[in-house]
């Protein structure tokens, strides 16, 4: 599924942003698509292809973005960024960041929900009835 990711203003004055190139662009492209849960998917090659760098500058990247980063902001985890998983990488303070996201602009997932039901009622010309103004089963006639 496609999504989105919120881009923090902070990653300019952050030690990410002091990083080659090659390095910035696989992270933004990992931030970009990362699952809810911080999963990112895919080969080695088959997303340095997507991230639009040589498969050895994605190897240096996965290789900086796993090590300890002594001046980053984020103590935890030593300033890593990401882990090695079985079929990708998982963004280690993705949780983190999302709550202060959801916490700064509040969830926009109330008002997805009422766009997506107005959608439906414009398609289908009329509205569907929600699970509570649905007839309860001793209401029909056998």
């Amino acid at each position: 599924m496609a999504g989105w990711a919120k881009l923090f203003s902070s990653i300019v004055t952050s030690t990410i942003w002091m990083e080659d190139d090659a390095t910035l662009r696989v992270w933004i492209a990992m931030l970009s698509m990362a699952d809810a849960d911080g999963v990112v998917e895919g080969s080695l090659p088959g997303f340095a292809h997507l991230a639009r760098v040589s498969v050895e500058q994605m190897e240096q990247s996965v290789q900086k973005l796993t090590s300890p980063d002594p001046y980053s902001r984020t103590p935890d985890h030593e300033g890593r960024r990401i882990e090695v998983i079985e079929g990708g990488w998982f963004i280690l303070n993705y949780a983190k960041y999302r709550q202060q996201a959801q916490a700064q602009e509040g969830s926009r997932a109330p008002y997805m929900r009422a766009y997506r039901k107005r959608k439906r009622e414009k398609a289908f010309g009329a509205e569907e009835p929600e699970p509570d103004d649905a007839p309860a089963n001793d209401e029909f006639e056998h």
